[in-house]
């Protein structure tokens, strides 16, 4: 009697550690799954002036964005930040943005601030800013 006890505790026990195994697989596909939906691409944005079409260089530009959440994370998106500035061509290049809707502000010296939401859903998209000078005093 008391070895067919020990035989299906011993079963039970193998039963408990398979099942857990294959929930751990189970989760780690599903977090796969997630990480691989979340498509990423790069995107150019182009600083001009209004008037002239000058590329604007050292112009500021944040642009923010959401990562989708993943099981690791609850599910919870996370908000994403990205700086950086144009170079002497008014060109900025941030790669591996989340595609989805974005906001990007833009700053320079002797220039208006510049802040627009968009949606990036092309890969390699291009955004062309164009600033204004500021407006005189009366």
């Amino acid at each position: 009697m008391c070895s067919s006890q020990h035989t299906r505790h011993f079963v039970a026990a193998w039963v408990a550690i398979a099942f857990l195994l294959s929930l751990g697989l189970c989760r780690t596909a599903r977090a796969e799954n997630e990480k691989s939906s979340a498509e990423t691409t790069t995107v150019i944005i182009v600083v001009k002036e209004s008037d002239t079409g000058a590329p604007v260089s050292q112009a500021a530009i944040t642009l923010h964005f959401t990562q989708p959440g993943t099981a690791g994370r609850f599910g919870k998106s996370k908000h994403l930040a990205y700086s950086a500035k144009t170079d002497a061509q008014g060109r900025c290049k941030l790669l591996e943005i989340n595609k989805g809707p974005i906001t990007i502000t833009v700053t320079a010296s002797g220039h208006q601030s510049y802040g627009k939401d968009f949606l990036l859903e092309k890969d390699n998209q291009v955004f062309e800013v164009r600033l204004k000078k500021p407006q005189p005093l009366i």
